[in-house]
C-alpha cells in the first residue's frame, strides 16, 4: 500500500521537480557522513517551492520544511546566499581581567551547536539579543 501511495504522490510531479528528486537521491548515495547539502541542490529545492509550495518540495525532496522555507523566504527578499552561511562573531573582552565573570551561560540550540558566554557588568544588558540571534542561526 506504500508503493502505491508513493506512486500517486510522484505522479503528479512536473518533470523539473522529478529531475531535482533525481540529483538529491544521486547525491545522497555518493555523500560522507555530515557533508551538507550543496548550494546548488538548495538553490533548485528554493526555486521549485515557487511553482510547487515549500511543503510538497520538501515531502518530495525529504527536506526540512523549516530550514527549505526560511531559504525560499530570504531568496525571495534577495538576500544572498552567503548570508545564510554559519557565521563567527568574535566578542572583545578586555586585556585583562581581574575578576571572575559575573555570569557564564551556557547554551544549545536544535542543531547541536554549543556557546559559552563569560559576561561581567554592563555586558548583561546585550544577553537576550545574543541569546536570541544564536537560537535563531
Amino acid at each position: 500500500m506504500d508503493a502505491t501511495s508513493r506512486a500517486v504522490q510522484t505522479a503528479g510531479c512536473s518533470e523539473g521537480l522529478l529531475r531535482l528528486k533525481r540529483q538529491f537521491d544521486q547525491w545522497r548515495a555518493e555523500r560522507r557522513v555530515g557533508e551538507r547539502i550543496p548550494s546548488e541542490l538548495w538553490s533548485g529545492a528554493v526555486a521549485a517551492t515557487g511553482e510547487h509550495g515549500a511543503y510538497r518540495v520538501a515531502a518530495e525532496l525529504r527536506l526540512d520544511y523549516a530550514v527549505l522555507k526560511r531559504r525560499a523566504a530570504l531568496a525571495g527578499g534577495k538576500t544572498p546566499a552567503a548570508e545564510l552561511a554559519p557565521r563567527f562573531v568574535e566578542l572583545v573582552a578586555p586585556a585583562a581581567r581581574a575578576a571572575p565573570p559575573a555570569c557564564v551561560i551556557e547554551m544549545g540550540n536544535a542543531r547541536g551547536a554549543r556557546m559559552r558566554v563569560e559576561l561581567n557588568g554592563d555586558a548583561l544588558a546585550g544577553l537576550p539579543a545574543m541569546c536570541s540571534a544564536f537560537w535563531a542561526a
